[in-house]
């Protein structure tokens, strides 16, 4: 029976999933990765994010019934990841960012590396769902994972947070990621430049859309109950103090530990299988888009503040500090790390130097993190100069979950000096 007599079909056709998506491309997939596959029955491509949730990417699954050569039918799921169009309202600006052929090389060559490295220990430590197909077709870059779900892994809710168990697993995962990436710059040398790059415009000084999200912030502080709210509201950054305490934390000091942050450290790309007993089994990472060279401080503030529950948030700080810091120091020792091994004063120290990404991550990533789901939810309309944008932002600056986490978050901020700008 002919291919094109099959049954394929679209979910949500408004989500502008592309032409080239389609059988043809996915039985080059799977030739290649089932030797004894002969036909696709049936093709089905789904959202795999709800409309609101995703800003940077194309996610669609991917559910493919087969036939196999010996006549079996065998069903396979894939997440399929690809670069935003124009039209999704953010695609132009994304594109620009380089993020695609950074995620690429991560999956192609890095994340296997940083395997190989507990794998030649001995160890099985697996970071990311393996990438079965990848290929930049000039210029539109495609990933195709396999579904992590299909392995009954699953996110937690971003409203509601990591309780203690599963944060003190997360930040196991991470000192384990973030330790093989130092011993792998030791036997390769610096990461490429894309992972070095800072990513603020150099307008961003004279950015009209700072200055309407600024504005915002400040009206609505003065709703949220902070005792004494105008002192906060006066430490608010100036678009030349936020630029500048941005780029402070990206520095060629040989003498302190750097690690590769994942970069976009929160719930939603954190992904965890549980035994049937409930217990926390394996956690996979996945969007490697933004990883950066630096002080691991970076992914510990976006983790603690954007995905802590909110009860152990701020109590639970320093605990979570230290429980990073003794596995880090295990992996290190495991990695046989040839450099200074990193104290736990120091990490302390580099979590008030760097606490402007505590701040930072409260002031953009917080703000949509908390924020149930919203189908006009947009980078574009948080940026966006004008009525619109003014009422948005209102709404989400107002949201009781972001106004609850602030209320908490800005005096700690505030405690350790990390708001004197």
């Amino acid at each position: 029976m002919p291919d094109n007599s099959n049954k394929f079909s679209v979910s949500n056709d408004s989500v502008g999933i592309p032409d080239w998506v389609n059988a043809a491309y996915f039985k080059r997939v799977l030739k290649r990765e089932l030797r004894e596959f002969r036909r696709i029955l049936n093709l089905a491509i789904i959202p795999a994010t709800p409309p609101g949730e995703s800003y940077t990417s194309l996610l669609m699954r991917v559910v493919i019934d087969i036939e196999l050569k010996d006549g079996f039918s065998q069903q396979r799921s894939y997440i399929v990841k690809t670069m935003l169009n124009d039209v999704h309202g953010n695609g132009g600006f994304v594109n620009t960012l380089n993020i695609f052929p950074k995620e690429k090389m991560m999956y192609d060559t890095i994340i296997p590396q940083l395997e190989e490295l507990y794998e030649k220990m001995g160890l099985s430590v697996k970071f990311a769902p393996k990438c079965v197909w990848s290929e930049d077709l000039k210029g539109r870059i495609c990933l195709v994972q396999e579904d992590l779900r299909t392995k009954k892994y699953k996110n937690i809710s971003r409203l509601k947070g990591f309780d203690m168990e599963q944060m003190e697993r997360v930040l196991e995962k991470l000192a384990e990621f973030h330790a093989a990436s130092a011993v792998w710059r030791q036997k390769h040398g610096p990461f490429p430049e894309d992972f070095q790059r800072i990513y603020l415009p150099a307008n961003y000084n004279k950015s009209k859309s700072y200055q309407a999200r600024v504005q915002s912030y400040k009206a609505a502080m003065a709703s949220w109950g902070l005792a004494d709210h105008e002192q906060y509201v006066n430490r608010i950054p100036t678009a030349d103090q936020f630029v500048q305490s941005y780029a402070r934390c990206f520095n060629n000091n040989p003498q302190e530990f750097k690690v590769l942050n994942h970069g976009d450290f929160w719930s939603s790309n954190i992904m965890l299988s549980y035994t049937q007993s409930g217990e926390i089994n394996q956690l996979r990472f996945v969007d490697f888009q933004l990883c950066k060279w630096g002080s691991p401080a970076q992914d510990l503030w976006e983790l603690i503040i954007c995905s802590a529950k909110h009860s152990i948030r701020i109590e639970c700080f320093d605990s979570f500090i230290r429980i990073y810091h003794t596995h880090l120091v295990r992996c290190l020792k495991t990695l046989n790390f040839s450099e200074r091994l990193p104290l736990l004063r120091d990490l302390h120290m580099s979590m008030i130097k760097y606490g402007f990404w505590g701040y930072f991550t409260t002031f953009t990533h917080l703000v949509f993190i908390l924020l149930p789901v919203d189908t006009e939810a947009s980078l574009v309309k948080l940026t966006q100069p004008g009525e619109e944008g003014d009422r948005f932002r209102a709404k989400v600056y107002t949201n009781p979950l972001y106004v609850r986490a602030v209320l908490s978050i800005l005096p700690f901020l505030y405690r350790r000096g990390i708001l004197d700008f």
